[in-house]
């Protein structure tokens, strides 16, 4: 199972367009789950995950990061990191 975490925070214009393109994947048919983590309401996330900007999208398999996409990125480019995540040893 893949989960994505997404590290946001109100406001950020780039976050709210990131949301837009994740709205546009059927997750549940790609076999992932999302987790949405507002960085202003968790920020011990920020240490913990090494993050020096939002939005992020870290992409877990069984509980261990396999990839991270930083920054706004379309559609194809988070289809592309899940399969990714899929295959990565």
């Amino acid at each position: 199972m893949i989960t994505i975490k997404k590290f946001s925070r109100p406001g950020c214009r780039p976050c709210t367009a990131l949301a837009n393109y994740l709205g546009d994947i059927d997750l549940f048919v790609a076999g992932v789950t999302l987790e949405n983590v507002d960085i202003t309401e968790h920020p011990e996330v920020i240490d913990k995950y090494n993050l020096n900007s939002v939005p992020v999208l870290a992409f877990f398999r069984n509980g261990v990061e396999v990839g991270r996409l930083v920054g706004l990125v379309g559609t194809e480019e988070i289809l592309d990191a899940i399969e990714h995540a899929k295959v990565v040893r």
